[in-house]
């Protein structure tokens, strides 16, 4: 019966060693999985702040940009503005003849010669300083279009910039957080695998210890056997 339970301890001993074993390189790979992830966070990390200071720098060029478009974007509004009034004039003025021709050609007598008085006091007023206005409103506009080009050009230049940086930071920062949550995954991977390792560890030694518990009574049960064998030759001797 000894033997017997010393065997099964054997037994329970290797089959507690293989778990151990198991556990052991689980562990490992687990360990090894955890780096892995740790070195793509950092990397990820790494590169989310360089996306950060690259949109950060791309929002001060923009910035620049503008204050440098600002004075020729002011200059062309107000000119835009000017010009808006002057036409805005003289479509009134146009639509007055109309109005005046329509109203001196319809309607009765009376109507007519007032209009038609009407009319001609308003077509004797000088259109001139009108339409020479929106002339040179228009040359302005034209100037002030030219002005501004370059500026405006380096300002959406910057825009465009602005927005692709951001994109990037924005791309950088989600693999930051998928990186984070990989290593939080690996590091709680890692700390099950320990946790099993030390498990088997402790069955293992619970084996180790169960075998020698049986190889002890093994032991005993033999030298009480050469114990009862000695007591039954001198019995017999005697």
């Amino acid at each position: 019966d000894a033997i017997a339970r010393e065997n099964d301890a054997k037994a329970r001993e290797a089959d507690a060693v293989a778990r151990e074993n198991e556990a052991k390189a689980s562990e490992a790979d687990a360990v090894a999985r955890e780096n892995e992830a740790k070195a793509t966070e950092a990397d990820a990390v790494a590169r989310d702040n360089e996306a950060k200071a690259a949109e950060a720098e791309a929002v001060a060029r923009e910035d620049e940009a503008k204050v440098a478009e600002a004075p020729f974007k002011a200059a062309q509004e107000e000119v835009e503005a000017a010009l808006a009034e002057v036409k805005a004039q003289e479509d009134a003025y146009n639509n007055k003849t109309e109005t005046l021709k329509k109203q001196s050609e319809e309607g009765g007598v009376v109507s007519r010669n007032r209009a038609k008085v009407q009319l001609d006091a308003h077509l004797a007023e000088d259109p001139l300083p009108l339409r020479k206005a929106k002339i040179t409103l228009e040359a302005a506009l034209k100037k002030a279009d030219k002005t501004r080009a370059p500026f405006q050009a380096a300002t959406e230049k910057a825009t465009a910039a602005r927005a692709v940086a951001e994109a990037a930071a924005k791309e950088a920062d989600a693999a930051r957080q998928k990186a984070e949550a990989a290593a939080r995954e690996a590091e709680a991977a890692r700390q099950a695998a320990s946790a099993a390792r030390a498990q088997a560890e402790s069955a293992r030694q619970a084996a180790s210890a169960a075998r020698a518990e049986a190889v002890a009574a093994r032991e005993q049960a033999e030298a009480a056997r050469k114990q009862a064998e000695a007591d039954r030759a001198q019995a017999q001797a005697a």
